[in-house]
């Protein structure tokens, strides 16, 4: 079987992080068309564990929960530090325009999470006519 002949080929190189993706790629695309292989499956997923040294399937799935962890903490980490500037221009351009910031608005401010409102409402912070026309907006 030839495409044994490759993987058992690649396992010097599977220590390298990168080889291993490809590695498991090439297995991922294999099993996806395996009615293509018809015999032969059961001993090419063991080569593909010898080579890598660990069972494939549970370790893909592992694969992919950390890349999808790493990847929505990410996003989260961005989304919440986006969210923090909105909130922190916000309360500046309040504390600039009208001095101060009565601790009811500023208590909502800083329990606001949607970073759109918060930008919607630092546009209205730069218009309105008084902190109490602010005021009922947060309200």
């Amino acid at each position: 079987m030839k495409v044994k002949e490759v993987i058992e080929a690649l396992k010097p190189y599977s220590d390298d992080p990168d080889m291993r993706r490809v590695i498991r790629m090439t297995w991922v695309y294999l099993a996806n068309n395996a009615r293509h292989l018809k015999r032969g499956f059961d001993t090419l997923l063991g080569t593909f564990e010898e080579v890598i040294g660990e069972k494939i399937m549970s370790t893909l799935v592992e694969m992919w929960k950390a890349e999808g962890i790493t990847i929505g903490e990410a996003k989260g980490k961005a989304e919440g530090i986006a969210e923090g500037e909105a909130r922190g221009r916000l309360l500046n351009t309040l504390e600039v325009r009208f001095n101060e910031v009565p601790q009811e608005v500023e208590s909502t401010i800083r329990s606001m999470t949607d970073r759109i409102a918060l930008e919607s409402l630092l546009e209205h912070a730069k218009e309105c006519k008084s902190l109490d026309e602010f005021a009922e907006a947060v309200r």
